[in-house]
Order: structure tokens, then C-alpha cells, then sequence
């Protein structure tokens, strides 16, 4: 899974993120206010694992996708954790640099994580190949595209990333619609797979919303 996009306009700030998953994985209803090292955060949960793929804390904006910077070659039968609770992992640390260099993924499945911090307004992509974590800084980009390695070849990945960049300039629902557009139906790849749903985080210096659709 899947397509993320991040967007940077004035004081405002937009993740959206489809979640490709199998549509027999069942996930919560509706968005739920947990606590995590001591940490309020706000997500959807995936019932299988009881991580997630985004979620808000009053430190993190922060999604998963699965695959690092290029397609794994391979996958092992089993890992020691689920990515979804990697990701929450964040919630350990007051920054990224501290999840950079404290985090321990040995034996975690490849992964890409967006996160972007609101105290500062940094930004970071998180390419995990189970080798190495390679972190590449957005924080001066206005938009910012990535999908899942697993499920896009190269050419639709750059496709994708440039139908984002031909459309720099949208309104939160707009953005939220792009994604609508661009979701895998069943059938596109296999008949278990399908965009499951549709969230986005919208924030600004001293708001912050959550909206979740649930497509399957």
C-alpha cells in the first residue's frame, strides 16, 4: 500500500493518504483517541495488528506505506512487528532525529514512512529496507508524493507523482478528490486488493482535523 500526498500552503498543512490493503482486513469505524508511551494520539486502528497506517499527536503527523525506496526483492514468512506499530513507535521520541537514531528495526519489514513535526514544521521520508534507514528531508517542499513500492511499478509511481505536481495548487477537497480519482478499485492488480479508504489530516498553528472514509 499505498498513495500519500503533503501538502504545505501558508500556515496550513494537508496529508492524505489511500490505504491499499486486502478488503477482508478489518479496521475500526471511525477515528480513535488513544494513549501510547504515555502519549495522546488519534487514528483509525487496524483490528489484525491494533496499529495503524496514520495517525496525529500534538508532536507527529505521520503515515506507513509498505516497501522502502525501491520494490523489496524479497519478504520473510514473519517479522518480529507490525509496521503499524512501528509507526507508532514515533510517539517514543520528541523528534525524528531521536526515532533516527535510537529506533530499533532489526527484523522489521520494509517500509516508508512519511512524518512531518509540528512544533518545527520539518518534514522527513523514512525509506526502511531492512538494511538501512534512509532519511531524505522535505521540509522545503510545498508538495510532497510517494507510493507504495510493493503495488506501483516505476512508470505509474512517476505518473502519479506527476499528476501531483500538475495540480499544486488545490484546496483541501480537492486534494481529498485527486485521491478519490487515483484509488485502486478491485481487480486492478488482484481481486483481493483494493484503496480500503481515504483519510486526511488537515492542520494549521493551532488547529487540527481528521477525516476518514471507509471504502470497504
Amino acid at each position: 500500500m499505498c498513495i500519500v500526498s503533503f501538502y504545505r500552503k501558508n500556515d496550513e498543512f494537508v496529508l492524505t493518504h489511500n490505504r491499499d490493503e486486502e478488503i477482508n482486513r478489518d479496521s475500526s469505524k471511525e477515528i480513535i483517541e488513544q494513549k501510547r508511551f504515555d502519549k495522546t494520539y488519534f487514528s483509525p486502528v487496524d483490528e489484525r495488528a491494533k496499529g495503524t497506517w496514520i495517525f496525529y499527536s500534538e508532536d507527529f503527523i505521520a503515515c506507513i506505506l509498505n516497501g522502502g525506496e525501491e520494490k523489496p526483492t524479497h519478504f520473510k514468512a514473519s517479522y518480529r512487528e507490525s509496521r503499524g506499530i512501528i509507526l507508532l513507535d514515533l510517539l517514543k521520541y520528541d523528534s525524528v532525529k531521536e526515532y533516527i537514531e535510537t529506533e530499533n528495526l532489526t527484523d522489521i519489514a520494509p517500509f516508508t514512512i512519511f512524518v512531518f513535526e509540528r512544533k518545527n514544521k520539518n518534514a522527513y521520508l523514512l525509506y526502511w529496507n531492512e538494511n538501512e534507514l534512509k532519511v531524505d528531508d522535505v521540509s522545503n517542499k510545498e508538495v510532497v508524493t510517494w507510493c507504495s513500492s510493493t503495488l506501483y511499478s516505476p512508470l505509474r509511481r512517476a505518473e502519479i507523482d506527476a499528476i501531483f505536481k500538475l495540480n499544486n495548487d488545490l484546496e483541501t477537497t480537492q486534494i481529498f478528490e485527486l485521491h478519490n480519482q487515483l484509488k485502486m478499485n478491485k481487480g486492478d492488480i488482484h481481486d483481493f486488493l483494493a484503496t480500503t479508504s481515504i483519510s486526511q489530516i488537515i492542520a494549521n498553528h493551532s488547529e487540527i482535523d481528521m477525516k476518514y472514509c471507509q471504502l470497504f
